[in-house]
């Protein structure tokens, strides 16, 4: 049997990881790496996520993106656009972002 064939009343979804990138961007993020965990849904589509944010410039709340797909490329690519477009309408002037003004999730979560 399947893995997205497993039914339980009790259980609304499943969810397969099966991908995790490591992504270097050194324009925002110097000399760190980020992850971007892929998922596939039971009905063979694509989630990614982000285990970093950036802090909205209002409020200091982590402003958390993903992206989905159609294959694990386009949830990867997603994702990252995705990021890029939040930090690059983040407010401030992006050339002088520090440690603080991101949020990592923590590793239990990732």
């Amino acid at each position: 049997m399947s893995w997205q064939n497993i039914r339980f009343a009790e259980i609304q979804s499943i969810e397969k990881v099966v991908a995790e990138f490591y992504v270097s961007c050194v324009k925002y993020i110097p000399n760190i790496y980020f992850r971007v965990k892929i998922t596939e849904d039971i009905y063979g589509k694509y989630s990614g996520r982000v285990n970093l944010a950036i802090k909205n410039s209002r409020d200091d709340s982590p402003e958390w993106v993903g992206g989905t797909g159609e294959s694990i490329d386009e949830a990867l690519e997603n994702s990252i656009k995705n990021l890029i477009d939040s930090i690059e309408s983040y407010g401030k002037d992006i050339n002088f972002l520090r440690d603080e003004d991101f949020e990592w999730s923590s590793h239990e979560d990732f």
